[in-house]
């Protein structure tokens, strides 16, 4: 039976490669599509819990260089600067909670660092700050040496103790996880290390003649504030000068407003990709009963019974369906890298890369849709099988 049914296929090359194809790209699509998906609502779920930040604060030219959402989600850091002391005003407004300081640095490459690639530097102050901590199982809670540094996730060239950046010997106190912004592309130091750093890069010194010494410089303040007093901290904030302030709420809503509609349309192609392979598969399974007629009743007229040409039939919808299938796992797989690596590279929102149970039931509940379908499809010419009549293969003799 399986020589049968391996040499049916074979004389039927172009309509089965046809049907295992529409079945690949179908499972391909959508199980990278489920991924992304997953990974996406993942990182803002994520986010939500640990950015820990409901207010940023920046100078108000930041609006011409950045969107919100780089600012708030990705950690870019912009060549911004305000006075230090605006930290301690935005401290004493009403329903603050606390504050953070962080002072944006230059890009940092292989000709001036060990980085394998090119990062950015991030003065941070670790003993006010509460938003770092949680994307490390490294506890920080002190203020850094002057030589330590925390390193994104796709941060490389720092394995070994000979380190450098700037010239200056570092060692790695902590890395963070994989955030899915271009946080995993930036390097952390003490605040007052980074200024130190930037009082002497070549080209900045017309940025110190105009904001002032980089000691007494921030780039960006994250606040936290109580329950429901967002909206008017932000606006007392706003009254203090020329700032930008970023509500994390409205940054939120926005980016998920952006993904609904981004799915829906993924999500769309995704279905017609089904219905398409949903009526190959049909097409396919019940031409096997219509245009076949005259081998299965040879095949009756020759001893075969009832059940025997039913298994044929079952056996080709299970080649075909499972190796469609097999192959729509393995590129659906390559596909999500793929999409992953653009993300990666242009990361405009957070990202968190599902873990095995979340791919377990992507793949679990993908093998079951097209099984479905395909025992579905593949029922009519099952039930029709068993009524056909020997004698139409010696009325027309066209076996293949």
């Amino acid at each position: 039976m399986r020589k049968l049914i391996l040499h049916s296929l074979n004389k039927r090359r172009v309509q089965s490669l046809a049907t295992m194809l529409s079945v690949t790209v179908s499972v391909a699509v959508l199980l990278a599509l489920f991924l992304v998906y997953q990974g996406v609502t993942e990182g803002i779920a994520t986010s939500k819990q640990r950015l820990g930040a409901d207010i940023l604060v920046i100078p108000a030219q930041a609006e011409t260089m950045l969107t919100d959402t780089d600012l708030l989600f990705t950690g870019a850091p912009a060549v911004i600067y305000m006075t230090e002391d605006i930290a301690g005003q935005v401290a004493g407004i009403d329903g603050v909670v606390r504050v953070t300081p962080q002072f944006f640095g230059q890009t940092l490459n292989e000709s001036c660092c060990s980085s394998t690639g090119e990062v950015r530097l991030i003065g941070f102050d670790a003993e006010s700050d509460w938003l770092i901590q949680p994307w490390t199982d490294q506890l920080i809670g002190r203020k850094l040496a002057a030589d330590e540094i925390i390193i994104g996730s796709n941060v490389g060239g720092f394995e070994t103790a000979s380190a450098n950046i700037l010239g200056n010997p570092v060692r790695v106190a902590a890395r963070m996880d994989f955030t899915g912004t271009s946080m995993d592309q930036s390097i952390l130091m003490d605040l007052d290390t980074v200024r130190a750093f930037s009082r002497n890069i070549v080209g900045y010194d017309h940025f110190w003649a105009r904001y002032g010494e980089p000691e007494t410089l921030v780039s960006a303040l994250l606040v936290q504030v109580e329950e429901g007093q967002s909206d008017t901290v932000a606006y007392q904030i706003s009254r203090l000068g020329k700032l930008k302030v970023i509500e994390q709420s409205s940054v939120f809503k926005e980016i998920q407003s952006q993904m609904q509609v981004v799915f829906l349309i993924m999500l769309g192609c995704g279905i017609l990709l089904v219905l398409a392979s949903i009526f190959q598969l049909f097409g396919r399974f019940l031409s096997i009963a219509w245009d076949r007629k005259s081998e299965l009743g040879l095949y009756r007229a020759l001893g075969a019974t009832k059940q025997d040409l039913r298994r044929l039939i079952a056996g080709e919808a299970l080649l075909l369906t499972a190796g469609g299938i097999l192959l729509g796992l393995a590129a659906g797989g390559g596909l999500y890298r793929l999409v992953l690596n653009l993300l990666q590279t242009q990361s405009t929102f957070p990202f968190r890369e599902p873990g095995g149970p979340t791919l377990t039931a992507g793949v679990f509940g993908l093998v079951c849709l097209f099984s479905l379908i395909s025992f579905i499809a593949v029922s009519v010419p099952l039930g029709q099988v068993g009524k056909i009549d020997p004698s139409l293969a010696i009325q027309r003799g066209d076996i293949d």
